[in-house]
């Protein structure tokens, strides 16, 4: 299997400047029909401004919370979906930033994240 990122933009970061709405997902980026099973979110977060608190959240399609983090940097969580749904994610406050985004099947993600080759595979030199 290969990973794949799901996330629609990774090389956009998603900014709360402050001047949007967030009824209205001024910050938010959704993933749509995503299937039910196990996620990876990984994700670099900053926070420009003064506020301290929660600076990422991710909701399903019903907005019930999945994941909320206050730290500053790398976070990486797994979530669960029963059924086929979509995630959004939300740069929750006034300067969070969310940059380096990553959403991947839990199963595909740690199937490579271990680093290094199975243990059954030797590599050969092709003859030329």
């Amino acid at each position: 299997m290969q990973r794949v990122n799901l996330y629609p933009s990774p090389l956009t970061p998603l900014v709360n400047d402050g001047n949007g709405d967030t009824e209205h997902g001024d910050y938010d980026v959704a993933i749509d029909n995503l299937e039910a099973g196990t996620y990876v979110f990984a994700a670099d977060i900053q926070n420009s401004g003064t506020q301290t608190g929660i600076n990422v959240m991710l909701f399903d399609s019903d907005w019930s919370p999945l994941f909320n983090s206050a730290k500053i940097g790398h976070v990486k969580t797994t979530f669960a979906l029963k059924k086929p749904d979509s995630v959004r994610i939300r740069a929750f406050q006034p300067g969070a930033t969310i940059s380096n985004v990553s959403v991947e099947r839990a199963d595909t993600y740690a199937l490579t994240s271990g680093g290094g080759l199975p243990s059954f595979f030797t590599a050969q030199t092709a003859p030329y």
